[in-house]
């Protein structure tokens, strides 16, 4: 998510101001001293308090209902922020904007009403107006501080396509579940980051008949068994229940990657009940695997794919047209 980081309040004056200099300087002088006095100072009110309204303005704007986005993210983020601390730091925010404004609308008019002996009182109440401004402004630190705390978190939120059918790659680490994705979308995957783990979020797409599907590794979450979950972590695996259509389930027969075929046998009934959703097993590594390896794979996991390099698996075809067969059931649900 894109969201902006909002800067401190010292930061924020120091350019508000910086600007209302700069324009009110851009002013032709007008050879009626009150007529300069009052343009001059009009200007640097306006400059300085439009910055920090349209600021705070476009920071609320900007940040997304929960009641409209999709439930995948809605779940991410109650997972990942305070949401009623946040709401109520930018509802602190935007009656600020409104207090800006309303004494940014009386300086301009007490200016505008001056007399032609009181030019020098136009000045008095354009500095008047700043330490108002700046007042405020100081008052909004802490929650300013609470926003940009979600507004960083969030912002590392995955940048996931919801159009797209999508297959979530799960297994134990070090069973070939990124060169298995690289391999299969002839791509390198984008990384994006993903709060619930120190590791990244790879993502890949996988072309086939103009059919384009959407594929994401997931480490640190689908890839231990679920007693060795946290409690955040096991949200963010909910949350995958709204965009997962399919997952692939990834298998090291080699025993490289340290974990036993039962171990890998259990994770995969574990991750079976959590998403309840259609599985493709796939055996992964038989390239480099036994002949004795390779058989007793298949014996704990019959009608997997067998997968390695250089070998014609169909995995492509299998995941494009389970993920077809899907959304089909998904139509004739809706209609």
């Amino acid at each position: 998510m894109n969201l902006m980081v909002f800067p401190k309040s010292a930061e924020l004056l120091d350019i508000a101001f910086r600007r209302a200099r700069k324009q009110a300087a851009m002013l032709k002088s007008e050879r009626n001293v009150i007529k300069d006095a009052k343009s001059r100072s009009i200007k640097r009110i306006e400059a300085s308090g439009n910055y920090a309204i349209e600021l705070m303005k476009n920071t609320v704007k900007d940040f997304p209902s929960m009641q409209k986005i999709p439930a995948f993210y809605r779940e991410l983020i109650e997972t990942t922020i305070d949401v009623d601390a946040t709401l109520k730091a930018l509802g602190h925010m935007s009656a600020g904007r409104k207090i800006i404004a309303r004494i940014k609308g009386n300086s301009i008019g007490r200016i505008k009403g001056l007399q032609k002996f009181e030019a020098k009182k136009a000045n008095a109440i354009a500095m008047e107006f700043y330490g108002r401004l700046s007042s405020l402004m100081k008052k909004l630190d802490g929650s300013i501080e609470k926003y940009n705390e979600a507004a960083r978190k969030m912002r590392e939120l995955p940048d996931v396509n919801f159009e797209l059918p999508t297959a979530i790659i799960a297994g134990y680490p070090n069973t070939g579940k990124s060169t298995l994705l690289g391999r299969i979308t002839k791509s390198k995957p984008k990384v994006a980051a993903y709060p619930f783990t120190t590791q990244k979020l790879q993502i890949g797409y996988l072309i086939h008949n103009y059919n384009k599907v959407q594929l994401i590794d997931t480490p640190g979450l689908l890839d231990r068994p679920l007693e060795k979950r946290n409690a955040v972590e096991k949200k963010a695996i909910a949350a995958l229940k709204h965009l997962a259509n399919e997952v692939i389930f990834v298998v090291d027969p080699t025993y490289q990657s340290g974990f036993s075929l039962e171990s890998q046998k259990k994770l995969l009934e574990e991750i079976w009940e959590l998403l309840s959703t259609p599985i493709i097993v796939v055996i992964n590594k038989a390239d480099a695997a036994t002949e004795e390896e390779l058989l007793a794979a298949k014996n704990l996991f019959p009608g997997a794919i067998i997968e390695g390099e250089g070998i014609e698996s169909g995995l492509k075809e299998r995941i494009a047209l389970a993920l077809k067969a899907g959304k089909s059931q998904l139509a004739e649900t809706k209609n």
